[in-house]
């Protein structure tokens, strides 16, 4: 007996245009992080980036409870800077809540990269929208609660109202800045992050920023195939 196969819950990848346009787009907002001026434009531009932001917090949190320690908040103070607040735990294990952060958003960015590529942009949505509500029962403070609940219900919005055209550019968006944003975090090669991971382990900051970046490096490296017409 022969089973169907599951239609894709989405068109195609978008055209080349689209595909070069909303990268450039996501580079530009990724890079608005180096600037230090804060006027109200730039507040608009900046806010995108927050999705990477939760994205690498739900990193710290996610290995923090697949390594059985205790959550206790997550909280985001800007696009740009967030912090999770976790039990103490083995050694090892808090080695890899540590280094989890920066990780986190471009290995998100490629599995979004994939389910685009299978046809499945409605489908990274969702997971989107479950991420969101998964990392509200952790919020603490009413920015935190505001940023997480804006990204979240964009994402519902544009699975539950928006066309399949609109939905595959929301997730065509969300893959670029995943794997474009976290770069801005290591600016200068200074990262809270790895200063921690220097400290459990005597091994230089530079070292851990160093493999971040490569880790970006490589998930953008498989990624631009398939976000590529």
């Amino acid at each position: 007996m022969f089973m169907a196969e599951r239609a894709p819950d989405s068109a195609g990848l978008p055209g080349w245009g689209l595909a070069l346009g909303g990268g450039i787009a996501a580079l530009l907002i990724a890079s608005s992080g180096f600037r230090s001026d804060r006027t109200w434009l730039r507040r608009v531009v900046d806010f995108p980036r927050v999705l990477s932001t939760i994205v690498h917090e739900a990193g710290h949190a996610l290995i923090c409870f697949l390594t059985g320690r205790d959550v206790k908040s997550i909280d985001i103070d800007s696009p740009d800077t967030g912090a999770t607040k976790h039990a103490d735990g083995p050694w090892f294990s808090s080695i890899l809540v540590a280094f989890a952060g920066y990780a986190a958003p471009p290995l998100a960015g490629l599995g979004v990269a994939t389910l685009i590529d299978g046809g499945r942009a409605r489908t990274a949505l969702i997971i989107t929208v479950v991420v969101m509500a998964l990392v509200l029962t952790k919020s603490h403070g009413f920015l935190t609660g505001a940023y997480v609940v804006a990204i979240g219900f964009v994402a519902f919005a544009v699975v539950y109202w928006g066309s399949t055209g609109l939905q595959l550019w929301m997730a065509y968006a969300e893959a670029w800045l995943l794997l474009l944003s976290e770069i801005v975090g290591l600016r200068g090669f200074k990262a809270g992050d790895a200063t921690v991971l220097a400290r459990k382990t005597l091994i230089p900051g530079t070292v851990w920023i160093l493999a971040w970046l490569a880790l970006n490096g490589w998930a953008l490296w498989v990624a631009a195939p398939l976000l590529w017409p």
